[in-house]
């Protein structure tokens, strides 16, 4: 039997199918061929606006808690038109979608007992039904109905078969009479001529452009059903939670002595790099390696054994029963990470220093400082296992790239890079070039002057002009801050300012 949620959808399904339409126009208006226009923000807004107002004509009751999904829903939202990075677009709308996902879940259920496990799991669930839930839902009224409506259908298709075999006739008629009557009357001729040239199918497909008007309507399917599918996969309610059963733990002499093993080599490890890299003693450096050589390398490696080690910390505490000694060699392992981390961090650190900064450093960085502050939690959980360590990961990676999504990070690795280049160093233009739009009023604060590289300056020129190019006349809906300043300083660079 269906849920009270179901059978309110079903009873009012012309209402929610009304409501999808005009979301779908709504939806198309805003994002077709404008995916980072200032129209994304409104329709984060409208698309939560209409989720709670089929919440509340099902008879769902807003959750306070849902309030901080929604606002960062809006934040990366309005994220999303100040940049023109291709990376926070994209993974802004992941975001989105994420935090979406679960302001529903917490509106339906006690996600607060869900961990990792269930999150993914139901997920993968609400994903799947979202799917198959219009054609889903359109099925089971069918069968529902299916003996109330037999005899009027048996009607309607009766009309439908009368009406299409008057209307072959006719036009088998017409076929035969109309060119008679036209070549009788040259007034009656003249009016049809002019009436068919105009609804010729032929000229009207010329002048259509076909691929904008199957983008549109797709858009707009995708809108309607996006929404309508969503909400009827939601309703059934078929969202689980934690078992009922007792998990049975290992024994803990396992997780000691592969935890006071690691321990061991990690407090060996972090000694030397407080002793030599921190306090920067070189008379324990091999011979013919100087310290510069020696922080530059490493990186990567400390990176990759950081999330181990996250992984390991949080299998252990899984894993096996409560026991002090393993508490502690727990918090051993997540100490010596997080010196691990510092330790990635200085070496990134000197090596920009050394070659300047890229997205990719940046966006490594950003990573270490987030894991960082995920692992205090993880030390926090170790001793408090009601600690719900999923919920604080979320916020905390949530906020933290919410403020990076801000940061605009093309800006200031332009910043950067040239500020080092007017120190005396030489900067790759060419590779900020090749960044976003977000580059470019930095690049146009460059003095012609000091640039002696002609083919440097002749990139440039083109730069701009490739972004005056690429802007023309955007119409209002697609307006964005990033490319607004770009074409901004391109007219400055090229003395198109008024």
């Amino acid at each position: 039997m269906d849920n009270i949620f179901v059978q309110r959808m079903r009873k009012d399904h012309r209402w929610f199918l009304m409501m999808s339409l005009i979301y779908g126009a709504v939806f198309t208006i805003c994002l077709y061929k404008n995916m980072s226009g200032i129209t994304f923000p409104v329709i984060t807004a409208v698309s939560l606006g209409f989720s709670v107002i089929f919440l509340q004509k099902a008879g769902i009751r807003f959750q306070k808690g849902t309030i901080r999904y929604f606002s960062g829903i809006i934040l990366l939202g309005t994220a999303t038109v100040l940049t023109s990075n291709g990376f926070f677009h994209f993974f802004n709308c992941v975001g989105i979608l994420l935090l979406y996902m679960m302001s529903m879940a917490h509106q339906f259920y006690k996600d607060e007992e869900w961990g990792a496990a269930e999150y993914l799991k139901n997920f993968f669930v609400m994903s799947a039904t979202w799917v198959i839930s219009a054609s889903g839902e359109k099925k089971m009224k069918k069968e529902d109905n299916s003996e109330n409506n037999s005899a009027g259908m048996w009607i309607k298709r009766k009309e439908f078969r009368s009406v299409l075999l008057g209307l072959l006739a006719a036009i088998l008629l017409l076929s035969v009479v109309f060119p008679l009557l036209m070549a009788s009357d040259q007034i009656f001729s003249h009016i049809f001529n002019s009436y068919f040239e105009f609804l010729n199918p032929f000229r009207l497909l010329e002048k259509i452009d076909i691929w904008n008007v199957i983008g549109i309507i797709f858009t707009f399917l995708f809108g309607l059903i996006f929404i309508y599918g969503f909400f009827a996969g939601l309703f059934r309610m078929n969202l689980r939670g934690k078992t009922g059963k007792k998990q049975v733990n290992a024994d803990p002499v396992a997780g000691i002595t592969f935890s006071g093993i690691v321990a061991a080599v990690y407090v060996i490890y972090s000694g030397i790099q407080i002793l030599f890299l921190f306090l920067r003693l070189d008379t324990g450096l091999p011979e013919g390696v100087t310290y510069s050589q020696y922080a530059h390398q490493g990186f990567w490696q400390l990176f990759a054994v950081s999330l181990i080690n996250f992984a390991a910390v949080l299998i252990c505490q899984s894993v096996f029963g409560e026991n002090r000694i393993l508490k502690v060699l727990l918090t051993v392992v997540s100490a010596c990470t997080c010196i691990m981390i510092v330790s990635a961090a200085y070496r990134m650190i000197l090596y920009v220093s050394e070659y300047y900064l890229t997205f990719l450093r940046v966006l490594v960085l950003w990573f270490l400082a987030v894991l960082m502050i995920i692992f205090f939690g993880v030390i926090y959980s170790i001793y408090r296992r009601d600690f719900g360590l999923f919920r604080y990961i979320t916020a905390v990676v949530s906020v933290c790239y919410i403020l990076f999504s801000f940061s605009r990070p093309d800006t200031f690795i332009a910043e950067y890079n040239i500020s080092c280049a007017r120190e005396g160093s030489e900067t790759d233009v060419y590779y900020l070039m090749n960044l976003s739009m977000d580059t470019a009023p930095v690049l146009a604060e460059l003095e012609k002057d000091e640039i002696s590289d002609t083919e440097v300056r002749g990139s440039l020129d083109a730069y701009f002009r490739y972004i005056l190019d690429q802007q023309g006349e955007p119409s209002l809906r697609e307006w964005n801050y990033s490319r607004a300043e770009a074409g901004k300083a391109a007219e400055k660079w090229l003395g198109l300012e008024e």
